[in-house]
């Protein structure tokens, strides 16, 4: 019994991160379309691509420090 209750859950999580995989994926080809046609990037589009970044913290350029 515990092993077809493990089963389930098992596939209902490996369901959810391939459709969670797969509306990332429309969603970046669509922004791709978007920016060819207009050139403007959208919000959904700057949060797709800050997510999926490979920048690292020593990629990131130097910040100005604010002093007084």
């Amino acid at each position: 019994m515990i092993l077809v209750l493990a089963s389930i859950i098992a596939v209902f999580l490996a369901g959810a991160v391939c459709g969670i995989f797969a509306m990332l994926v429309i969603g970046i080809h669509a922004e791709e379309r978007r920016l060819t046609r207009t050139g403007e990037p959208t919000r959904t589009g700057a949060v797709s691509r800050r997510f999926l970044s490979t920048q690292t913290c020593d990629d990131v350029p130097e910040r100005v420090k604010a002093g007084r």
